[in-house]
């Protein structure tokens, strides 16, 4: 099970540092909110745990945007750094939280990266 949310999270952070290509006017800080926001929303993240996935979406966000600027853009450097975050955030969720984040992953992966289609219920 491990190795299988670990790939859904690996995905997940793929695609996030694909939507950030498109909001390239976003600061990191700004992106690192909003994807914490979604995280909150989605998975009824605590605000001990908002602070903890902030502090690991900001880092994140933070080194891709060096690798992405630097000449080589590395990308097996990059996939660590993903794997990194990924087993930092599966520490942080509780069980329940990891199953609701595969879920999440795998509408974000049926959707291309778009995020949850009209028929994934959203929560207000």
């Amino acid at each position: 099970m491990r190795k299988g949310l670990f790939a859904l999270i690996l995905t997940l952070a793929s695609f996030a540092a694909f939507a950030q290509g498109r909001n390239s006017d976003l600061t990191p800080e700004q992106r690192a909110e909003n994807q914490t926001k979604t995280m909150t929303e989605r998975l009824d993240l605590s605000d001990e745990q908002q602070k903890q996935v902030y502090a690991l979406n900001l880092a994140r966000v933070q080194k891709m945007q060096e690798m992405r600027e630097s000449q080589t853009q590395d990308r097996a450097q990059m996939r660590a750094s993903m794997e990194t975050f990924n087993t930092e955030i599966a520490k942080i969720l509780t069980v329940e939280q990891q199953e609701k984040y595969k879920t999440m992953l795998e509408d974000r992966r049926n959707n291309g990266g778009r995020g949850p289609s009209d028929e994934s219920p959203v929560k207000p």
